[in-house]
Parts: structure tokens; sequence; C-alpha cells
């Protein structure tokens, strides 16, 4: 075991600190900038395969002033180019994102572009990479069409399938037949459960929502931290930590869970393993390079009390 693909999306992240997030017609005067290799898909393989697990990653990025940066990406963060395709018609996705200097809060415009270009035929000729994993991973950043012929492959083979079906979007619910684990953050729990969102009493509704879809679900609350039922009935609380940018913390977690559960941890152990990087990564600046080291999740984790662990 050990052996996690992922499936989705590369974006270039070009980030800003400022002092607030700007409101509708606002300009902030911000800085500084910086831009880096993003991307739920490529983050969720980062965090994997720094967490420790063997990690195959497939995109699709565009012939452009970027593709040199993308492939560097990789290589410096030791992930195969084996599976990075390239468009010859679209350009390589790009994330915009404002991150408030205060207090880590974030606003992001994500436009994908050459993801959404992955073809079914593609996914189909490195089927076995989705047939050889022992948990596969993938989000909604990329052709919908594409990664639902990936889930089906990789459920059809044994593999573990999770979905962190952000950003959400209208999709087919069907695939849910396919999918092991589906890991949404709030926001997106409530509108696929078709729940208002209104405080903790409306995420047992919306769980159990999820729940005759999905057999386990996993609900991301941000600063409030974790709900799973099948672990327990109250939230499971966030790691205290100095956050100075949530940017890419649900990436961090999503990835970090892939690879212990690839590992045979239980899911609890996974969910604590994960919220413990997650906010690791919140102490750092930037998405894939604030991904944690699986040396550094175990000596956090180690160094909390086990009653902490509800």
């Amino acid at each position: 075991m050990n052996k996690v693909t992922v499936f989705g999306s590369y974006v270039m992240d070009l980030t800003v600190l400022a002092p607030h997030v700007p409101t509708v017609g606002e300009t902030v005067f911000s800085g500084p900038f910086k831009m880096g290799p993003g991307g739920k898909g490529f983050n969720q393989a980062v965090a994997a395969q720094k967490a420790g697990s063997e990690v195959v990653f497939m995109t699709k990025i565009g012939k452009d002033i970027f593709a040199p940066f993308v492939k560097n990406a990789f290589d410096r963060f030791k992930i195969s180019k084996e599976y990075l395709l390239e468009s010859e018609t679209s350009k390589t996705g790009v994330a915009l994102i404002v991150v408030n200097e205060t207090n880590g809060n974030n606003a992001i415009a994500v436009a994908p572009e050459a993801c959404n270009e992955i073809l079914v035929e593609e996914v189909k000729n490195h089927e076995q990479i989705f047939k050889s994993c022992d948990v596969f991973l993938t989000q909604f950043e990329a052709n919908l069409e594409a990664t639902y012929e990936a889930i089906k492959i990789a459920k059809e083979s044994g593999a573990i399938v999770i979905l962190n079906p952000a950003p959400v979007k209208e999709f087919n619910r069907k695939i849910l037949d396919y999918v092991d684990i589906l890991i949404p953050n709030e926001i997106e729990a409530s509108l696929i459960a078709d729940v208002p969102l209104d405080g903790m009493n409306s995420i047992y509704k919306i769980a159990s929502e999820l729940e005759d879809k999905v057999e386990t679900v996993v609900i991301t609350l941000g600063e409030k931290g974790v709900f799973c039922s099948n672990i327990s009935e109250k939230v499971i609380p966030v790691v205290e930590v100095d956050t100075i940018d949530t940017t890419g913390a649900g990436d961090a977690f999503a990835g970090i869970f892939a690879s212990y559960l690839s590992r045979g941890h239980s899911l609890r152990d996974a969910i604590d393993y994960a919220r413990v990087g997650a906010a690791i990564s919140t102490t750092r600046f930037g998405t894939s390079p604030s991904m944690p080291t699986k040396e550094e999740i175990e000596s956090k984790y180690h160094e909390i009390s086990r009653s902490e662990f509800v």
C-alpha cells in the first residue's frame, strides 16, 4: 500500500497580501506580490507526497510562458511529469488570490483554462495509474467528464475513492455512487445537500443528507474544526497555531488525509494527522510551498496530548 493517484488541476497562483479583502468596486493598495505553483490537484498531490506517499498526478497545462515554471515545480516537489499533459489551444490555468494580512483569510478566483481540456480519451489512455493506486483523490477544477471517468476506473479497480467537491458546481449526482469518502467544506456541503447553512444544527442535517449518498462524509469547517459522524457526534476542533495564510489548507487536509489512509491508518487517525498538517500549512505563505513534511506532521502530532483528539 501507499500509492496515491491525484487527478485534477494545476494553476499558477498569483497572490497579494492586503490589509483586507476588497469589497465590490473597491481597490486596495496591496503587496507584496508572489507567483507560485498551485491548483487544488497539484496542492493535494504535493501534500500527499510530502506526507510520505508514492504519488502520481495527472493534469494539463498550456504551452505558454508558464510551462517552464510548471515543469520546474514538478521537479522541485518530486512529482513525476509523465502525466503532465500539454494543450495546443489553451493556456495554463491561473488563480488570483487576495490574502488578508491580518488573519490569513482569502478570496480566490480560478480560471482553469487547459484543465478544462483534459479528455476522457486521455484518462482511458492512462488508465493504469487509476487502476494501480490504493487511494484515488480528485476535485472539480478539471473537466468533469474526464473526472467522472477517472473516478469510475479507480473505483472499479478497488481503490478508495476520495472526492473533494471543490470548487462547488453543478455535477452529475450519480457519480457519488462511485465515491467512498466525500470531503467538502461547509459551504460546498450545504449546496450539495440543498440544506441552508445556519449554525451547527444545520451541519448535522447536511451531513445526514450527504450520508444517504456517500458512506463517509468529512466536512471541514475552517477555524471551527472538522465534522465526521463516523467518528464523533461532536465537532473535532482545529489544532491551534499562529495562522498567517489559510490558502490551501483544505488541500493540505485532503492530500494528507489520502496519504495516511493509503498507508492503512484508520479514518480517525487519518483525520487527526490531516488536521495537524492543515494547521501547519496555515503558518506559511502560499499553497504548495506551505505543505508540511511527514516528519513535521508527526512531530506536531506527538506534541499534542491525546485528549485533544476526540
